[in-house]
């Protein structure tokens, strides 16, 4: 699985993966747009740099330190093998935004699949977190959820009006 999806806000989240983090020298980075309206990133420092309902189109990553120039883009040939890009995890009220995992590099770094095979094997072992869910007329048992947003209303997109409702069998 190269992806992962989980529906849960990213200020629980981040908590939920950080003894993984620590135990493989990783670190969450997000992205904040300036006032010129250009796009920077930086690396998380506290749970408080986490904005609920950060701006349309801001991505979060979850890096190896050693390998990590805030300067450059995580895209670029030299660090995409050590990066998991992350979209999504945005709460407001009662909706809750789907959290979607993705490895940039298609030949990632063996400790960048460490970190991402282990926040899959995490989610399923956990009591807290539900598999599958059903948006539109499929069902996605690759799905993650968090129990507690059970009774928020829980989006793929919350930027988007027309994105599919995910909803829990």
């Amino acid at each position: 699985m190269s992806y992962i999806n989980v529906v849960m806000p990213l200020t629980n989240f981040i908590p939920f993966i950080k003894e993984i983090l620590d135990k493989n020298n990783g670190s969450i980075y997000l992205e904040e747009r300036k006032a010129d309206k250009t796009v920077s990133k930086f690396k998380m420092s506290s749970i408080h740099d986490i904005d609920n309902n950060r701006e349309v189109n801001l991505n979060f990553y979850i890096a190896i330190n050693q390998f990590v120039d805030e300067k450059k883009s995580f895209y670029d040939e030299d660090f995409c093998q050590y990066v998991i890009e992350g979209t999504g995890g945005r709460i407001d009220k009662n909706i809750v935004e789907r959290i979607s995992l993705r490895l940039i590099s298609k030949t990632s770094d063996k400790t960048i699949k460490k970190i991402f095979n282990a926040i899959i094997n995490t989610l399923k072992k956990n009591d807290d977190i539900g598999i599958g869910v059903k948006g539109g007329s499929s069902f996605h048992k690759n799905y993650f959820y968090e129990k507690s947003q059970i009774n928020k209303k829980m989006v793929t997109d919350m930027h988007n009006d027309k994105a599919p409702l995910i909803e829990i069998l």
